[in-house]
């Protein structure tokens, strides 16, 4: 198949500090934020999105007056903190931080419950991730081109996020609907639960995103394989992308979205909004992101709502195509 994964492309955004949106013409009530936010990370800790929620909630804090708290609810790719903030009271004190692991998650699943377009608004992207895979040291390869055909003469298995997450497609679209070989699929909470898999010999591969993995890598406690951006990361330029390695239909980023409930007043929305551009753009947090294999590009609310819908409409059109099925 010759298919591109065009998430990348709808996604790149504005580089951070050039995204920031106008200001709004209704403003926000003086008395917003009243009492504590809350941050729902839609993964466990560990992993790229709960680093995200939790650099921009120390920050966020002194900005809006009131503290930002990190509350993990992992679990059906996102699907389960979605639905949380979803049916929290729409007036901005309830933020979800996801990735579009939970776009996957309802297209493959649509009696999830939850109707991202419907249920949510999205208020802003950031620090998209690349997606990485690694073996344990033990495994005999040293390449893609290796691991697929290693994957010919025996039963491998992988570790993903969970079932339904970004990285579980891109083994999938990569190994079964691409190089016609199949690998069994053990879904983990998080990222860095699945890295751990691979530490302990539970799996011989793990995809996730690559923050996560960077310290991994660099010190030989995994095997980095090949990064998903058409481009080698800045965090680890010695690992080869996929497109080098012969797919260079596979090319896809991780977002970090921020969403309210889908009735939060605009202005309430816009200032959470612009607080969380405001962070992204800061010299400090940006090196940060760097250092941790982030890219530094970032999408205001209503530009990140549009790339929602079409997202969801092109994973749609992969999952169709490759036949992927809920396990």
């Amino acid at each position: 198949m010759h298919r591109r994964i065009l998430v990348l492309a709808m996604l790149a955004g504005a580089t951070l500090g050039t995204a920031l949106p106008a200001l709004a013409q209704e403003k926000a009530p003086d008395h917003f934020p009243s009492r504590p936010i809350r941050l729902v990370v839609s993964f466990p800790p560990g992993g790229g999105v709960d680093a995200v929620a939790r650099l921009f909630a120390d920050k966020m804090s002194p900005m809006l007056g009131q503290p930002v708290v990190v509350e993990n609810r992992g679990g059906a790719s996102g699907s389960i903190a979605g639905k949380q903030v979803a049916g929290a009271s729409p007036d901005g004190h309830t933020v979800l931080v996801a990735s579009n692991s939970m776009l996957v998650a309802q297209v493959m699943n649509p009696r999830t419950g939850l109707d991202i377009e419907r249920d949510l608004q999205a208020i802003a992207s950031t620090a998209p991730q690349a997606v990485i895979i690694v073996t344990h040291p033990d495994i005999p390869v040293t390449s893609l081109a290796d691991l697929v055909a290693l994957s010919r003469t025996r039963k491998l298995n992988y570790g993903s996020p969970g079932m339904g997450s970004v990285p579980h497609l891109v083994i999938e679209h990569l190994f079964t609907a691409t190089a016609n070989v199949r690998m069994e699929h053990i879904p983990f909470p998080g990222a860095a639960q699945a890295l751990t898999g691979v530490l302990s010999n539970q799996v011989e591969v793990a995809v996730v995103t690559l923050p996560p993995a960077v310290s991994l890598v660099t010190s030989g406690k995994v095997k980095g394989i090949a990064v998903t951006t058409p481009t080698r990361a800045a965090a680890l330029p010695e690992v080869p992308t996929t497109t080098e390695a012969g797919y260079p239909n596979v090319a896809v980023t991780v977002w970090n979205g921020f969403f309210v409930p889908a009735q939060t007043p605009k202005p309430i929305a816009d200032k959470l909004g612009e607080a969380i551009l405001t962070v992204a753009a800061m010299p400090d947090i940006k090196q940060k992101l760097g250092q941790l294999g982030f890219e530094l590009t970032s999408m205001p609310g209503a530009e990140f709502q549009r790339a929602v819908g079409n997202e969801l409409a092109t994973w749609g059109q992969i999952v169709e195509k490759a036949n992927i099925k809920p396990q």
